[in-house]
């Protein structure tokens, strides 16, 4: 898997290079710690943590996911490595598309960016992450791009999903809008103030105990600066693929198209279905059950009076 061209708003064209992670071999040479502190994220049953930390690092980690910081049972267990090295995809000193590529073998996923080089399995609950010591981006970027893409296959490994859409919950319950970049994500999240936003870019969805979906809080909201961080979980009552128009209203769509177009914003797990026959089969069990629609909006929150109207 590799990065994507894609498109600004101003219609330039930015390359997307092609790639592949290295091998386990790569990994298996040994790599200095940076120190012996530790950090953990909790989202609901679904936990990370990092070892072998700097306590700069640590406490860089703890200010930046505030109440999302906490150790899970059975979490995913990461290794913080070193490399001299300035970047492991050099930089093309012009804009690009940040590059992430992602290589699937089984349960285990190899990652790799400008700055971070890793591997992950979601069976053995363990993985490794490699920092190195380059400019190309933000260290706290290219961690969280490598935090973001463990999250999405340890939700799929789950039988639920990291979907690269909007969030909300209004009367207790949460509702999913998905669609590409451009689609309207964070336009639809900034007009409303009818519920509290979850996210504007990526939302987590990890089952229900008794059947169902739940949304799940996490720090990873896009530029959504409306309110404090969402903690917690939130049964998902409806999920659509939205689209902009001039009056705002649900339609129908045949199930099969709605859902074609929700794997398709399934955020580093999509390109995988390919070998992973086994997690496309766990997301159609999954939303089975959930009302999937196309919703129609303009640059207000009507929309939320055309999904009351769908009885959604």
């Amino acid at each position: 898997m590799t990065s994507r061209r894609w498109s600004a708003k101003g219609g330039k064209s930015y390359p997307a290079r092609q790639g592949t992670p290295p091998p386990m071999a790569f990994f298996d040479r040994g790599w200095p710690e940076a120190g012996t502190a530790r950090f953990g994220l909790s989202f609901g049953a679904l936990g990370i943590t990092i070892g072998g930390l700097d306590e700069r690092r640590a406490a860089a980690l703890r200010a930046r996911y505030g109440s999302y910081g906490a150790e899970a049972s059975a979490a995913l267990a990461l290794s913080f490595g070193l490399d001299e090295r300035a970047h492991f995809i050099e930089p093309l000193g012009e804009a690009e598309f940040n590059p992430i590529w992602i290589a699937c073998d089984g349960t285990r996923v190899r990652y790799l960016a400008y700055r971070v080089a890793g591997w992950f399995d979601t069976a053995a609950r363990t993985g490794l992450l490699v920092l190195a010591s380059g400019d190309a981006e933000p260290e706290s970027h290219a961690l969280e791009n490598y935090l973001r893409c463990a999250v999405a296959w340890e939700a799929a490994a789950r039988g639920g999903a990291l979907v690269h859409g909007a969030s909300a919950v209004r009367n207790g319950r949460a509702y999913l809008f998905f669609g590409e970049s451009g689609a309207g994500k964070s336009t639809l999240s900034a007009v409303t103030d009818r519920a509290t936003v979850v996210s504007d870019d990526l939302t987590l969805v990890l089952p229900r105990p008794g059947g169902g979906l739940d949304v799940v809080g996490t720090p990873f909201r896009g530029t959504y600066e409306g309110g404090p961080p969402v903690v917690g979980r939130y049964p998902l009552a409806a999920a659509f693929r939205i689209l902009k128009g001039p009056v705002a209203e649900v339609r129908e769509a045949p199930r099969a198209v709605v859902f074609g177009q929700l794997v398709g914003n399934l955020t580093f797990v999509a390109e995988a279905f390919g070998a992973r026959a086994d997690l496309f089969a766990s997301v159609e069990a999954a939303f089975a059950a959930i009302p999937m629609r196309h919703l129609v909006f303009r640059k207000d929150d009507s929309y939320w009076d055309a999904i009351d109207a769908a009885g959604l």
